[in-house]
């Protein structure tokens, strides 16, 4: 009873359209279980303590959501991890090593998994399968590297990792190092403005307003055939963005959502 328990407790937390606090678990669970929100709540400390579900606050408030201080899987091909946790992957998975900090994509928030999943689809495409060994890829924002990282792991031979942030740019390169990618991801605060490069796969895990202004340069930006994915908007935002996009040449080729949040997938024709 109490293993079928916290799977309901577990499956509660993830699949919610929004955060959820502790007492609200309690509440839901004991309701939809038929047992006492004492139990509940022995058993959501015992998810915490096995690692399976972490609290987090925003704004003075305690809330229950997936942990990521251990290994997890957030796409069919791609594992992260705290880098001190050990991990076996299996045939075919790439590991991400992540060490979180100020800036923005320890893959915990839904628009970091949206592009995960997104990059792991765009990669998985025979039409860029047949030429990984060509491929540029950009991301934009880069945050911690975690997308970059994918990226390469991916099989993107060369990746361009970008952010005006100082602190993104400093954890991105340790980020990139950790995983031994110094090699073929650069980290560089140059704007994408003065970039000439035009690249294979470009992805923009940022906010709406950004990713209007930017269109225009990003669509100048991609190769012919070329793949972007956009994520960091929630779905009030999708048909204007989309819109937007198309109106570029892009062509929707792809949309997920996650709770209230939208990836989108084009590609340049």
């Amino acid at each position: 009873m109490i293993e079928d328990l916290k799977h309901i407790i577990y499956n509660t937390v993830i699949e919610a359209n929004r955060k959820m606090t502790p007492g609200e678990v309690e509440k839901t669970v004991a309701g939809a279980a038929d047992v006492d929100t004492k139990v509940v709540r022995l058993a959501i400390k015992d998810l915490v303590s096995l690692g399976e579900l972490s609290y987090t606050y925003l704004y003075g408030t305690s809330f229950l959501e997936k942990s990521f201080n251990r290994p997890v899987r957030v796409s069919k091909r791609i594992v992260i991890k705290p880098p001190e946790k050990l991990y076996q992957p299996q045939p075919g998975e790439v590991v991400v090593n992540i060490v979180g900090g100020a800036a923005f994509g320890n893959g915990a928030h839904a628009t970091t998994c949206l592009a995960l999943r997104a990059l792991d689809f765009v990669l998985d495409d025979n039409s860029c399968t047949e030429r990984k060994a060509r491929l540029k890829g950009l991301d934009v924002g880069t945050g911690t590297g975690i997308l970059a990282i994918a990226l390469a792991r991916l099989g993107v031979e060369k990746v361009v990792a970008t952010d005006i942030d100082p602190c993104a740019v400093s954890e991105a390169t340790h980020n990139v190092r950790l995983n031994n990618l110094d090699g073929r991801i650069t980290v560089s605060d140059i704007p994408l403005e003065e970039a000439a490069t035009r690249f294979s796969v470009i992805v923009a895990n940022l906010a709406c307003p950004t990713l209007r202004r930017l269109a225009p340069l990003f669509s100048a930006r991609m190769e012919e055939d070329g793949v972007m994915v956009l994520s960091g908007f929630k779905e009030s935002a999708a048909k204007d963005l989309g819109k937007i996009y198309t109106e570029q040449g892009l062509k929707l080729i792809r949309q997920e959502a996650d709770r209230e949040w939208i990836c989108l997938v084009l590609r340049k024709p």
